[in-house]
Parts: C-alpha cells; structure tokens; sequence
C-alpha cells in the first residue's frame, strides 16, 4: 500500500503538468506523447529496479556498519532463528 502511495505521488506533478496543459490547450501532439512516453519509460525502470534489486524475504537487509575500523557495505544475510 505504501508503496502505491509512493507512486501517486511521484505521478502527481505529471498529472497537474498534463492538467495545465490541457485546460490551456496550448499542447501539441509531440508534447503529449513525449510525456506519456517519458512517464511511460520512468515506470518500466522504477518496475525494473524493484524487480532485479529487491531483497528476497527469506533475506535481511543489514545497513552499511563500521567493523574494526573498515566501513563494512550493507549487504542481505539469512535470518536468525528467535
């Protein structure tokens, strides 16, 4: 659900812009459909980075840390049994 929201209000802007341009019907086709294409393209990589880099559930995210004075990169663990 979160991230529905997330993504109406990443959509908003485009939205209002398309409004404006429509109720002052000063658009033209090039216009039109190179914002439905560019919105279009912004969808499909933001489903393609869910997709290809998202943590699987059996896994755990853990942050990037310090570790013996070396900066230890985040990195997905197995989760610990409680």
């Amino acid at each position: 659900m979160l991230r529905l929201l997330e993504f109406a209000l990443f959509l908003l802007p485009f939205a209002g812009y398309g409004l404006w341009l429509w109720f002052g019907r000063q658009y033209t086709r090039q216009m039109l459909w190179g914002t439905l294409g560019a919105m279009f393209a912004m969808v499909m990589m933001a489903a393609w980075l869910e997709l290809t880099q998202a943590v699987p559930p059996e896994l755990s995210y853990v942050p990037p840390h310090m570790e013996n004075g070396r900066i230890v990169p985040g990195h997905a663990t197995r989760r610990t049994q409680q």
